[in-house]
């Protein structure tokens, strides 16, 4: 696959399907009026709740915004074609204004924002699955950083790749940056499998399980609920 910046191996094809849109998702079409990435950025974030985002720092919130740019819960796909993805990046200071996208380089954006869920997913106990890990290590891959020096005295990660692959080259440093001052961990998605929404947990000890208490939190809990009234039923009608 092939992109301005340079070439990234296939994608896994069950990963790489997402491009498709994720869970089936329908495209968001522009409104009356609006310009092509229009509806992208709609989608920064789509959907309000009750999420807590005061004290989520601004690279998370950004790969949170990224991975949210399909509501599963409502399937739209907000990156439908490379003038959204471009309008979206841009927006979000991934992406310089002049830089071209091609469909090859929305194929793999969109992989990789897929398996960048799963890795959040991580977060909340759900191991990663190998193709994700495989996806997110070839898109790393052809990403390199460098440490780039100020006159302050203080280092940034810096992409040496351009296009696409810069993008991912400032997430993965984003990433990497996270995990070692310890906020990663609260980057996490929606426990509930139809949701699956990236949202940061605030709570004391970090034991947050959905993006919503009023909505996914409230009701998963009812699922359960019935789920504990029908077997106990079905018990008392087998004694």
């Amino acid at each position: 696959m092939t992109g301005d910046g340079g070439t990234i191996s296939t994608l896994d094809a069950s990963v790489a399907d997402a491009a498709g849109g994720a869970a089936g998702g329908a495209v968001a079409e522009p409104g009356v009026g609006e310009a092509p990435g229009s509806a992208a950025l709609r989608l920064a974030p789509p959907r309000s709740h009750d999420e807590d985002r005061s004290e989520m720092p601004t690279r998370l919130e950004r790969i949170a915004d990224f991975v949210n740019t399909t509501d599963l819960m409502n399937p739209i796909e907000g990156l439908a074609t490379p003038e959204d993805l471009h309008a979206w990046l841009v927006a979000h200071g991934l992406l310089d204004a002049g830089v071209r996208l091609t469909a090859a380089d929305l194929v793999a954006a969109i992989a990789v924002r897929e398996a960048l869920r799963e890795l959040i997913e991580g977060n909340a106990g759900h191991p990663t699955s190998d193709g994700a890990l495989a996806v997110l290590g070839r898109a790393a891959g052809a990403a390199p950083v460098a440490v780039a020096f100020d006159a302050e005295g203080g280092a940034t990660f810096e992409p040496v790749a351009s296009g696409i692959h810069a993008v991912f080259g400032r997430v993965f440093a984003d990433i990497v940056t996270a995990m070692a001052d310890g906020s990663w961990s609260r980057l996490k998605a929606c426990r509930n499998d139809e949701c699956r929404w990236a949202y940061y947990d605030a709570s004391k000890n970090r034991s947050g399980r959905w993006c919503s208490m009023a909505s996914c939190g409230n009701r998963m809990k009812g699922r359960a609920y019935r789920r504990r009234a029908r077997s106990s039923a079905s018990a008392r009608a087998l004694s």
